[in-house]
């Protein structure tokens, strides 16, 4: 945990536009209801209690209107990853925290599904291709040694579990 705690705090502290100590960072996230949310979430070391609190509530499990925990990390590697394109584009978040019940229902997802504990996001940015959102997280992955990237037809999904790549792409 160590280890990841320092490469985290490279990745974001080598930002191709260098920054002072303790400068806010900022994430933009759309979800599947049409919420949107620009907001600046850390300064420094310290992640902003109501700003995570309103993150935690746009990434809820909105079939079910209900909140799960949320990772300061999960947040973070967004961030890093919308960084990549000067936080011009959101990135629209087709699904975050789900309940385990709801999760079930979903065809093809892991029983043990990073989602169910609030460690996974499935999301797109429009005006970006998804192989190349996808290749860039997998950069950040193979900087930093962790985050599962995967591949779909209408998504890309990260989670800050071990680091993994795989597709989901219909043959053709």
């Amino acid at each position: 945990m160590a280890r990841r705690r320092a490469l985290l705090a490279a990745a974001i502290a080598a930002p191709a536009v260098a920054r002072a100590q303790g400068q806010t960072r900022f994430v933009w996230l759309r979800n599947a209801v049409g919420e949107d949310l620009a907001i600046g979430y850390r300064a420094g070391e310290r992640h902003d209690p109501a700003a995570m609190a309103r993150l935690r509530h746009l990434l809820r499990d909105w079939q079910a209107n209900e909140e799960g925990p949320m990772p300061p990390l999960l947040v973070d590697m967004l961030s890093v990853l919308q960084e990549g394109w000067e936080y011009r584009h959101p990135i629209e978040v087709v699904s975050g925290y789900r309940n385990a019940e709801r999760n079930a229902q979903i065809e093809g997802a892991a029983a043990a599904s990073l989602h169910i504990i609030g460690s996974a996001a499935d999301f797109r940015v429009p005006a970006l291709p998804l192989d190349f959102v996808a290749a860039a997280a997998w950069r950040i992955s193979n900087r930093l040694g962790f985050m599962g990237i995967g591949l779909y037809r209408e998504f890309v999904h990260l989670d800050i579990g071990p680091r993994r790549l795989w597709t989901r792409l219909p043959a053709g």
